[in-house]
């Protein structure tokens, strides 16, 4: 976990510094570059996270592997990572980054969840109704989910509002067997 939040540091002050310099869209495709290479060469990970490999080797190979792809500001996060012996947020960066860049972006994914699927008009409104409690750009993705009978559930973030039908039916037969047993 510590690593996580180590990631969360380091790729939060990279954001910052990619808004700073104007360079954040290129930095948002070089972490999805480095993310997807990371994910598909386990062999990649095995040299940089392996301790007995030397920082300047560890270097090298990252230069030869991204150094033509990504920018020079990415390549000195990279770096770094290897000099703060913290190349194993690399591992992190798949999970970690996208929500970091939303957040500068002001964007917030949302999930909803309905027996009747969202379309339209309906779907418009239910948009602008989030943006203005968020305050925030919001991608909504609608999944129907016939087992909640009606009413709908909606996640933003680590929030959760459920106004289902099933979640209702729930909570009164609680009060009901509360009641009774009084």
């Amino acid at each position: 976990m510590l690593d996580k939040s180590n990631a969360i540091t380091f790729i939060n002050a990279l954001l910052d510094v990619a808004l700073q310099k104007g360079q954040f869209d290129q930095i948002e495709k070089d972490l999805e570059l480095v993310s997807g290479v990371m994910k598909k060469h386990g062999n990649l990970k095995k040299v940089l996270f392996h301790p007995s490999i030397s920082r300047n080797s560890k270097k090298d190979v990252m230069k030869n592997v991204f150094g033509k792809a990504v920018s020079s500001l990415m390549l000195n996060f990279l770096s770094l990572l290897v000099d703060r012996r913290k190349e194993t947020i690399l591992e992190y960066i798949p999970d970690v980054y996208r929500a970091l860049a939303d957040g500068k972006k002001g964007v917030v994914k949302a999930t909803v969840q309905t027996v009747a699927p969202l379309t339209g008009e309906r779907l418009d409104y239910f948009k602008k109704q989030l943006k203005k409690i968020t305050g925030k750009t919001v991608e909504l993705e609608v999944v129907q989910n016939p087992d909640i009978l009606g009413g709908m559930v909606i996640q933003i973030g680590n929030k959760m509002i459920d106004g289902s039908v099933v979640n209702k039916l729930k909570n009164l037969k609680t009060r009901l067997l509360a009641v009774r047993t009084t």
